[in-house]
C-alpha cells in the first residue's frame, strides 16, 4: 500500500534579534530553527545549536527542512 500525500503548513516568522533580522520556521508548535541574514549572505541555526552558511534564502529553508524530516520520522 502507498502512503497518501501530506500536506504540512510551515509557518515563517520575522524578528529583529540585536539588530539583524532572523526567519523562525515552526511546523504548528515545533520549531524547525531559524534563518539569520548576514553581510555575506544567510546563515541556518539548527534547534541543537548547530550553523550552516548558505548563499541564499531558499537553500537555508531548505536545509531546516531536511534536517526536520531526518530527525522527525513519522
Amino acid at each position: 500500500m502507498s502512503r497518501k500525500e501530506k500536506n504540512i503548513e510551515i509557518k515563517e516568522e520575522e524578528k529583529v534579534v540585536n539588530g539583524e533580522t532572523e526567519i523562525v520556521l515552526t511546523i504548528g508548535s515545533v520549531a524547525l530553527g531559524s534563518v539569520r541574514v548576514s553581510t555575506r549572505g544567510f546563515v541556518a541555526l539548527l534547534p541543537n545549536g548547530e550553523t550552516f552558511k548558505t548563499s541564499s534564502h531558499d537553500e537555508a529553508i531548505n536545509l531546516l527542512i531536511r534536517d526536520y524530516h531526518l530527525h522527525h520520522a513519522n
